[in-house]
């Protein structure tokens, strides 16, 4: 692992962009690294704002707080023209290209159709999962195992962990 990572996730209510960075940030501290995880949503239930800034390191963290980021992933529309400008020139941009278009940007921009693979598996609800697999896969911070593990112990029941850990597989062979 690089010294540290950073990691922003965007994306509205209910598409679980939250869960994507506790997920990375819970599996941080079991593998013995440091960690920060600073979710920002709105008041609204679902379809408000909900990002998350992560940060993962092998040494202690001076910030939680960062102007740009290194990598990013965009669940939406929405986030992607309210939050863009965060990426680094040269950054890491992994999109939901399903619904979330950048246009030109200079980034290593990875489209992931994942809304559609996320339908293929049998609901829309494992998209973040798919996204969750992709970045890990282009960012190895942690294990996949460690993270299957966490992915299916937040499970609501067995059909639902597995059906999370099949998306995120998904993800994980994208590339």
């Amino acid at each position: 692992m690089a010294k540290e990572v950073d990691i922003f996730i965007a994306g509205i209510g209910g598409q679980g962009s939250l869960l994507i960075g506790q997920i990375l940030a819970e599996a941080a501290i079991k593998e013995g690294l440091n960690t920060t995880w600073v979710p920002i949503y709105g008041v609204e239930k679902r379809g408000g704002d909900a990002t998350v800034t992560l940060i993962i390191s092998d040494e202690e963290i001076g910030s939680p707080v960062l102007d740009k980021v290194n990598n990013m992933v965009i669940m939406h529309q929405r986030m992607w023209d309210k939050y863009g400008h965060k990426i680094k020139d040269g950054g890491l941009l992994i999109i939901n290209s399903s619904i979330v278009d950048v246009g030109d940007k200079n980034a290593e921009v990875i489209k992931v159709p994942a809304t559609e693979m996320a339908v293929s598996l049998g609901t829309e609800k494992v998209t973040n999962m798919v996204l969750l697999g992709v970045l890990l896969k282009r960012l190895p911070v942690v294990s996949a195992d460690t993270v299957k593990e966490l992915i299916a112990s937040k499970a609501k029941n067995e059909e639902m962990a597995s059906l999370n850990i099949k998306a995120f597989e998904e993800g994980l062979s994208f590339l």
